[in-house]
């Protein structure tokens, strides 16, 4: 394993998994639950779309492929009568097979166009929920009457998930699948070789990287996750709209992902932690939401462009500037 600073993989796993055990013993409250199940959620997108960033290309339909696993799964259940479990593990290779042609065409292109193919993509598949297939998709009304998931058959009965606590345990063990898997990348050759294509594409091609090759297994990759997510939203929401993978939507996981700092694994967990506090804290403003999400970005784009992750590091810096030259001030006085 690559040896990276900051903090160690095994150590910020841990914690992660730690402070997702310990929420259910401070809290049974279902709306602290249900917002401890979002955050998760969030977490897994924005590290997925960090991934995909990790190689210098924003894509901005990253929240699509969470509505195609979404839509794939709901009309598995409700239209051919998958058990829930059978859809978890089909919808989010069906969002993986979408994001190939995609990505195939993406990826030609670099920079303002690829982000524009993105979200010209975006666009076209929410108009595609909310106006085509209406009596499969829901139209506008949205797809509604979907079933929670269908309780796990084990040796001595089963486990329902009708209640808000099974739902948030269901979620963590989806999080700690996906976050598992993101951060050993992360300090893989794989997440080496997406750095430095990320710095230097050009310069990575002529030592033998396949960038395209790459790009697009982070592309089908993040989407795959992405995917993953949307069964578990279908399914716990039990109604989907065409809004729910809008615009707005993606604009907050790349404001998550940007806060906390992208060149980072652990930047997207603490944009996202650290976003989700701010919002409880000003829930009476729910209306000014983006704008108040708007004036933090700004700040922190000012004041620590690498993100909040990089505060630390920042400050350790500067005190050790500081002692240096209090350091050479000491010298000089006392020099004769």
């Amino acid at each position: 394993m690559s040896r990276r600073p900051g903090l160690s993989p095994a150590l910020g796993f841990g914690l992660l998994a730690a402070a997702g055990v310990a929420v259910p013993v401070l809290t049974r409250d279902s709306y602290y639950l249900d917002v401890a199940t979002t955050l998760l959620m969030n977490l897994v997108l924005t590290l997925s779309l960090r991934l995909e960033m990790s190689t210098g290309q924003l894509n901005m339909a990253h929240i699509s492929f969470m509505g195609v696993g979404a839509y794939a799964s709901a009309l598995l259940v409700t239209r051919a009568g998958w058990s829930f479990w059978g859809s978890l593990a089909v919808a989010p290779l069906v969002a993986a097979l979408v994001a190939v042609p995609v990505g195939r065409i993406a990826l030609r292109v670099s920079g303002p166009y690829y982000f524009l193919i993105t979200f010209a993509f975006l666009e076209v598949l929410r108009l595609f929920f909310n106006n085509f297939f209406v009596d499969y998709l829901g139209g506008p009304s949205g797809l509604v009457e979907i079933p929670r998931p269908h309780p796990l058959p084990l040796s001595g009965g089963a486990i329902g998930f009708a209640g808000k606590l099974p739902q948030y345990w269901l979620m963590y063990a989806l999080f700690l699948l996906a976050a598992a898997v993101l951060i050993r990348l992360e300090y893989s050759r794989f997440g080496l070789v997406a750095s430095a294509i990320r710095q230097r594409d050009l310069l990575a091609e002529t030592l033998g990287v396949d960038i395209i090759r790459y790009k697009l297994g982070v592309f089908v990759l993040g989407s795959f996750f992405a995917g993953l997510v949307g069964v578990f939203f279908a399914h716990s929401h039990q109604v989907l709209h065409s809004s729910d993978f809008g615009l707005e939507p993606m604009v907050l996981l790349v404001v998550f992902t940007v806060i906390g700092g992208a060149q980072s694994v652990w930047g997207p967990v603490v944009g996202t932690l650290v976003l989700a506090v701010t919002s409880e804290l000003l829930r009476e403003l729910h209306h000014y939401e983006i704008l108040v999400y708007g004036a933090v970005l700004m700040v922190v784009m000012l004041v620590c462009p690498e993100g909040l992750v990089s505060l630390p590091g920042r400050i350790a810096h500067a005190l050790t500037r500081r002692r240096d030259a209090k350091a050479a001030a000491v010298g000089a006085r006392v020099a004769p």
